[in-house]
């Protein structure tokens, strides 16, 4: 199916796809085979023997088979799944069992997502007909899902429903946030923003009217007192305005999981703390695309966007536009030269137990070392 397609034909797709994800068998059980073989031999007994009062007895051993299976088809569509959707390293993650009361007791299974998928998850429903499946913790990424089978027996014991439901979702897990101090968030870069705009009052800059979505710090609070409405500074780039974090994926292309972990720990950290200011946050990679675009204030988006992140080498070199505000690299992979804009704050992301890194005399980036689970502990040079 693609973005073309009528919306029927794609509601007709979805509508397959449950079909074919949600299987049920409805089988006798062994009091069921039973009742059927005896039901039947009653029912040629009365036909060879002439006599209706055997009709009796088989009708009543059918007559359980039926209510058996009529209760079966009944309860073989309630069943419902409430996956766990968007958590953090670190987080416990449940799956949800949501029926109704004709399940309890039912057995449960299903395996547990992840690497490799040898953990077998089972248990029964309860009294009310549900139940949550622990599914543990998990490192970054997006786990698939298994279908849960559930295997429930109707109040006669003589019919058993075999349903299996499939999630068709993923658990989603984000890198661990970490707290970042506001005040080593505030670049040089933004310093010199700041002195230009003090600046421009004194000089009455270039204004104009206030429309919706213009962020507040753009507000001209002197030209809007002395106009009576509200008034914002039109500048000549807007993008400016703009935080960019940069992300060195291609720099821990080659590295083990656990790198790039520390590396989308502290990038997912960052981003998120400059996007709780109100800011206009945009984030770049050096490697191959694999962050995807979120709304950073939103935390299951931002979670997600960089659950994927993954560090490949770039197809063709990275341009550097003189835009970058904060660069995030692993220390043990960054090179011993950066060429930055002055006044960008460059995070150095090192493992627990590395030994700090000498940044050269005279640097005119500011360099924080980023000591993962901890944050950025001093401020080198």
């Amino acid at each position: 199916m693609t973005a073309g397609d009528p919306p029927r034909a794609r509601e007709a797709a979805r509508a397959r796809s449950r079909s074919a994800a949600d299987r049920s068998k409805v089988r006798p059980t062994a009091r069921g085979v039973v009742l059927l073989l005896v039901g039947a031999l009653l029912l040629v007994a009365a036909y060879w023997e002439r006599q209706a009062v055997i009709l009796v007895p088989a009708a009543l051993c059918l007559g359980i088979l039926l209510l058996g299976g009529w209760w079966a088809i009944g309860a073989v569509g309630s069943m419902r799944l409430g996956v766990p959707g968007v958590v953090s390293e670190g987080q416990d993650a449940v799956l949800r069992i949501a029926g109704d009361r004709r399940h309890a007791g039912a057995r449960w299974s299903t395996w547990g997502p992840g690497p490799e998928r040898y953990l077998l998850l089972e248990g029964e429903l309860g009294a009310d007909g549900r139940a949550e499946a622990p599914l543990g913790h998990h490192p970054r990424g997006r786990w698939r899902l298994a279908p849960v089978e559930i295997v429930a027996l109707d109040p006669f014991r003589v019919m058993r429903t075999t349903r299996t439901v499939d999630p068709l979702a993923s658990l989603v897990v984000g890198p661990e946030l970490l707290s970042v101090p506001s005040s080593s968030l505030r670049s040089n870069r933004e310093e010199g923003r700041m002195a230009q705009s003090r600046t421009a009052d004194n000089v009455d800059a270039m204004v104009r009217e206030w429309r919706p979505g213009d962020p507040q710090r753009r507000v001209h609070w002197r030209q809007s007192a002395k106009r009576g409405q509200l008034m914002v500074r039109q500048e000549a780039n807007p993008a400016t305005d703009d935080d960019v974090v940069l992300v060195d994926t291609a720099a821990a292309a080659g590295t083990d999981r656990a790198a790039q972990d520390r590396l989308a720990r502290a990038a997912c950290s960052i981003v998120r703390a400059l996007a709780g200011n109100e800011r206009t946050v945009v984030v770049r990679e050096t490697g191959e695309p694999s962050i995807l675009t979120a709304d950073w204030r939103d935390l299951p988006a931002a979670l997600a966007a960089f659950a994927s992140m993954e560090a490949e080498a770039p197809a063709e070199p990275l341009r550097r536009d003189g835009t970058a505000a904060h660069v995030v690299a692993l220390e043990e992979s960054a090179p011993e030269t950066w060429t930055l804009p002055p006044g960008s704050t460059l995070w150095l992301v090192a493992a627990r137990d590395a030994a700090p890194r000498r940044i050269a005399p005279g640097s005119r980036v500011r360099t924080q070392r980023w000591i993962d689970r901890v944050g950025p502990v001093r401020e080198l040079l």
